[in-house]
């Protein structure tokens, strides 16, 4: 099946997930559709100061208000791509029916287990968003190149 609709999803959809969107937008462009949403959103929240400093400092605009997961966005979605096992645990119970569409996005593009979750940077230093970022960049760089075979 060629994936058009990616949804990212992390815990308050203000750091991670809005990050991950946004540079996955900026490489694939029109190419295909990404969202994001979080386990606990609270509606309408702009994404976090870390994750708007490093994507001005990689020239990427954003705008972005956080969105909890819904089930209209689960089905909209092709592949939903979660930050941890634990989100990923939390949207199959929840919305089973749409269970074999949730992976952590480093199993979907095949990155070792003992690491299978992107870092939570909320709260943290400026160094620590650079650092999630170049985990989410690292998985985006294998992630582009499964969607462009497909």
């Amino acid at each position: 099946m060629r994936i058009k609709n990616i949804l990212f999803v992390c815990t308050g959809n203000t750091c991670r997930s809005p990050l991950a969107e946004a540079l996955l937008r900026h490489r694939m462009g029109t190419e295909i559709e990404v969202k994001s949403a979080g386990v606990h959103a609270f509606p309408g929240s702009p994404a976090s100061e870390g994750t708007r400093s490093v994507l001005e400092d990689k020239g990427i605009q954003h705008s972005h208000q956080s969105q909890p997961v819904t089930n209209d966005l689960l089905e909209w979605a092709d592949v939903i791509l979660t930050m941890t096992s634990g989100h990923k645990q939390l949207v199959s119970s929840q919305f089973s029916e749409y269970q074999d569409k949730v992976h952590t996005l480093k199993e979907y593009v095949g990155i070792p287990s003992q690491r299978a979750d992107i870092s939570d940077p909320f709260g943290g230093s400026y160094e620590e968003y650079v650092r999630t970022a170049d985990d989410i960049e690292e998985c985006l760089d294998a992630l582009e190149k499964q969607l462009k075979k497909s």
